[in-house]
């Protein structure tokens, strides 16, 4: 194999930026995943282990596990998720690189070889045939891409960090570095960045975005200021957080998102029956005059009372139920007046004792539960 490359040196030590296609990759790249506690697993996840390698390899990659391996196991969905992202669209690629390592001290006079490798800025360098790929980074997406048809993506290059002779040491100290230290891009600056998108499939949350700044923006609207816009600020709920519950709330009503009005009055008779019902639980007051007096009574109502009305539980579960009142509601601020206000006095967004209390979807769920119960006389299924 015969590929190009660009030489980088970095404190002292010297590696490879090189090109490759998916075909060349798919003739080269073995994957392998860490498992040094295998005898000790009862026979049930010994068999669950021997049904996962199946799966894999019917998929037709050829996994291995080792006790001196480095990567975790590869994860189905995800690699079904980047197959399926990349068979979507033609506009649809990777522009990241993936980092590669190559075992050849077995190859006579590579050494050779290598010395004049390094001593030229580019160049192409020559790979033996019995030389194998071991990954470093980027082995769910090297899988998803061996998933799709080769017609489609055989033909994609791909760029690649390759070192050479990498000890297993220097190998788990770049995976736990590259892998360990990076933080996740917040879900709130990519719902953010759709502003600046126009691909068709991203549209719906594209026009949900908008309606989720207005809500943050408007100084009318029950949310004001209250949304952790970039998931950040003031407010208990992140716009990530509001822009997926509330999408599916809307879809799960039946309103139709293109008609952004519409659904944006709707969220707002909601949630403004919420902040008139319950006043004391609603971090934005039914009036104020200014912002201070504003983030006063939301530290009140966050900070000491404590209340989940409008915190990730609470205000998960009055999304959860929007559906469902919305049809009873008749989309009217009187039909959901009627319904909400049952819930006074029955229903306590602060910690009670001996309750159901916490972070996990079981409040959620609780919450969910308790509010059908009231308003309904009867619990739906998803509750």
């Amino acid at each position: 194999m015969k590929i190009p490359y660009i030489r980088l040196r970095q404190r002292g030590e010297t590696f490879f930026c090189v090109k490759l296609t998916v075909k060349a990759l798919r003739e080269k790249v073995t994957f392998h995943f860490r498992e040094p506690y295998a005898e000790y697993q009862e026979p049930a996840r010994q068999d669950k282990y021997l049904e996962y390698i199946a799966k894999i390899k019917k998929k037709g990659i050829e996994l291995t596990s080792s006790d001196e391996g480095i990567q975790r196991r590869l994860q189905l969905d995800r690699i079904n998720s980047i197959r399926d992202f990349i068979v979507a669209s033609d506009a649809n690629f990777f522009a990241t690189s993936i980092l590669l390592c190559a075992d050849v001290s077995h190859v006579d006079d590579f050494e050779e070889k290598y010395l004049a490798l390094e001593s030229q800025e580019t160049g192409y360098m020559e790979i033996p045939d019995s030389v194998k790929f071991m990954i470093i980074d980027g082995q769910h997406r090297l899988a998803g891409l061996f998933l799709a048809p080769e017609e489609i993506v055989d033909d994609i290059e791909l760029s690649a960090g390759l070192l050479f002779n990498v000890s297993i040491s220097t190998a788990a100290k770049l995976f736990s570095d590259i892998n360990g230290k990076q933080k996740p891009v917040s879900r709130s600056l990519i719902y953010d960045l759709y502003e600046e998108m126009e691909q068709p499939e991203i549209q719906e949350l594209k026009l949900f975005h908008e309606m989720c700044q207005k809500f943050y923006t408007d100084k009318e609207s029950p949310l004001y200021r209250q949304i952790k816009m970039l998931g950040i600020g003031s407010g208990a709920i992140s716009q990530a957080f509001f822009i997926e519950y509330g999408h599916q709330a809307v879809k799960s009503a039946g309103l139709d998102i293109n008609q952004l009005q519409k659904c944006y009055e709707q969220l707002f008779y909601y949630f403004k029956v919420f902040q008139s019902v319950f006043p004391d639980d609603w971090p934005v007051p039914e009036k104020f005059g200014t912002v201070h007096e504003l983030e006063k009574h939301a530290s009140l109502v966050l900070k000491e009372r404590k209340s989940q009305l409008v915190k990730t539980n609470g205000f998960g579960a009055i999304l959860r139920v929007f559906p469902r009142v919305y049809a009873a509601s008749n989309g009217t601020y009187k039909g959901y007046s009627e319904l909400i206000s049952k819930l006074s006095g029955k229903i306590s967004w602060r910690p009670q004792p001996g309750e159901i209390y916490g972070t996990g979807k079981a409040f959620q769920n609780h919450l969910v539960g308790k509010m059908e119960s009231v308003m309904f006389g009867s619990i739906s299924n998803e509750a």
